[in-house]
């Protein structure tokens, strides 16, 4: 749990990915309760993310909820994410006409690492940072990584990212 900006208290990070981490965790073991609490929500974000990340979660679990395990579901989420804006980038970029009037299109990916401001008694604080996981120039002739070229190669939890290509 975090402080954040905008909260008037402690809270965890993203309140859709977390609860949706916790449905998918419930519905493979027997905590009824908590699997009441957290299914038909009527949250529409929430189940949207539910449905699209209930596979790709099947390496927690069985495990306690973690650091670890917020982190993997931190970065299945933003792989959710990239998908979803490529895809959407991709059916404008085949547009026969859309190259006429762009020459480039830059994307920049990431994450932002709420690291708690310290106002609150008892929370240690600090500045949230972005990390930065990818960075890509699109044009007419296809695409380019240039995450390299602005940000070196830190960090290596940025190296899957910059490798994935969907087209």
């Amino acid at each position: 749990k975090i402080e954040r900006v905008g909260k008037e208290s402690i809270s965890t990070s993203c309140g859709a990915g977390i609860g949706a981490y916790k449905a998918i965790m419930a519905k493979d073991d027997s905590k009824e309760a908590e699997k009441e609490k957290t299914l038909g929500t009527k949250d529409f974000q929430e189940e949207y993310i539910i449905s699209q990340l209930s596979d790709r979660l099947d390496a927690l679990k069985g495990q306690e909820p973690s650091n670890e395990s917020i982190t993997y579901v931190t970065n299945k989420m933003y792989d959710l994410v990239w998908e979803m804006l490529r895809s959407e980038i991709n059916t404008f970029t085949a547009k026969p006409d859309f190259w006429d009037n762009v020459s480039e299109v830059t994307l920049l990916g990431g994450i932002v690492v709420n690291r708690g401001h310290g106002a609150m008694e008892g929370v240690s604080g600090g500045e949230d940072f972005y990390q930065p996981l990818m960075l890509k120039s699109l044009t007419k002739e296809g695409e380019n990584d240039v995450y390299g070229e602005i940000f070196g190669d830190f960090p290596a939890l940025a190296r899957p990212h910059r490798a994935a290509l969907y087209v």
